[in-house]
């Protein structure tokens, strides 16, 4: 009798791997069932569905985009609020996949993520909303209720399918969105692009409670350092303010700013530390509070605080998406004392970046 031979469909190692990574991750698991509820509550399982229910704000966008000159960066809100013609164009994004000239985001971030953990080195990716996102309400009177459904479906297909390539994120935009009528200051500076300290705090916050479920935290963190916060304040115009022109930008005066300045033992501002195992990758997000304003109150303090260890921290204005080669140029024995790479990227960034998302080597 002839024996039946049947043809095996091929499966790379690289899938095989990822796919065990997934089905062993339960916060990787989380995230793509929680990603795709939203796309089954609010587009009934289609992404174009759900860009389909935001198109009476879509279109206001547009119109108010049109209706400003292309070189004027800031535009008018409401309730005293300004907004990044950035962002704004952001929000109009279709498939964040389909960017043409290699402004899709998902092979670099993939390939990032696949050299680290060859390197037994984790990833966790950030993403910071836009100010738009956390308050559409602000831009327009035909944003969704609450900012739900979020208004930038793209991003969430994004998300979505990274982690089911195996790259974990914070999802700050839920807790944002909840958080965001809450007592005391917005989380976002009504005149400027950046988070206020109640953001801040809140994104170090969410940050923290996923670090400190890595198994090697306690051993990487053998004597925890206490810390404590100490008020302070500080004057800034707002860089949304800034792109105005004369005539509108009178209208708006300097706003206060409140922090929490981070003290370790001895009265000793934090200091951020090169030789920690834990290192945050950042724009400007990182940078507010910490080396500008109140100074010593960013979101690499809080996180150290939160975590009880100091951070390691690499910045560079409108860099997020090219700063993994500043941290790449320190070599491969700095990067061997690493164990996590907390990379923040904002998320408008995401959308028609200046430059295409070049894969950076690990050394």
């Amino acid at each position: 009798m002839t024996k039946r031979r049947y043809a095996l469909p091929l499966i790379s190692l690289t899938t095989l791997l990822l796919t065990a990574a997934v089905a062993a991750a339960p916060s990787l698991q989380a995230d793509i069932a929680r990603r795709q509820s939203e796309m089954q509550r609010w587009g009934g399982g289609r992404w174009e569905g759900w860009a389909g229910q935001l198109s009476a704000f879509r279109e206001d966008v547009r119109r108010q985009l049109a209706a400003r000159p292309a070189e004027i960066k800031g535009l008018i809100g409401r309730d005293g609020f300004l907004f990044f013609r950035g962002s704004l164009e952001y929000l109009l994004a279709g498939d964040l996949r389909r960017q043409p000239d290699g402004r899709d985001p998902y092979p670099a971030i993939v390939d990032y993520h696949r050299q680290l953990k060859r390197k037994e080195i984790d990833l966790l990716l950030v993403v910071i909303p836009a100010k738009p996102e956390v308050y559409p309400e602000k831009l327009s009177a035909k944003a969704p209720a609450g900012g739900k459904p979020y208004v930038v479906p793209y991003t969430r297909k994004l998300l979505l399918d990274l982690a089911r390539a195996g790259v974990e994120s914070v999802d700050l935009l839920p807790a944002f969105l909840d958080a965001r009528n809450g007592s005391g200051e917005p989380l976002y500076m009504p005149q400027d692009t950046h988070w206020t300290n109640r953001g801040v705090r809140l994104a170090a916050r969410l940050i923290a409670e996923r670090v400190r479920r890595y198994p090697w935290l306690a051993k990487a963190r053998p004597a925890p350092v206490t810390y404590r916060l100490r008020p302070a304040a500080s004057i800034r115009a707002g860089d949304i303010r800034g792109m105005l022109p004369d005539s509108e930008k009178m209208r708006y005066r300097p706003m206060r700013l409140s922090a929490q300045q981070v003290v370790g033992p001895g009265g000793k501002l934090y200091e951020d530390d090169p030789n920690s195992p834990v290192v945050m990758l950042g724009d400007s997000f990182c940078g507010v509070y910490h080396f500008e304003d109140c100074r010593h109150a960013g979101l690499s303090a809080h996180l150290a605080q939160a975590l009880k260890m100091p951070i390691d921290l690499i910045m560079a204005h409108g860099s997020g998406p090219r700063i993994r080669a500043q941290l790449s140029r320190r070599g491969a024995a700095a990067l061997a004392q690493k164990k996590l790479v907390i990379w923040t990227v904002a998320a408008r960034d995401l959308y028609h970046y200046w430059a295409p998302w070049e894969k950076v080597k690990v050394p």
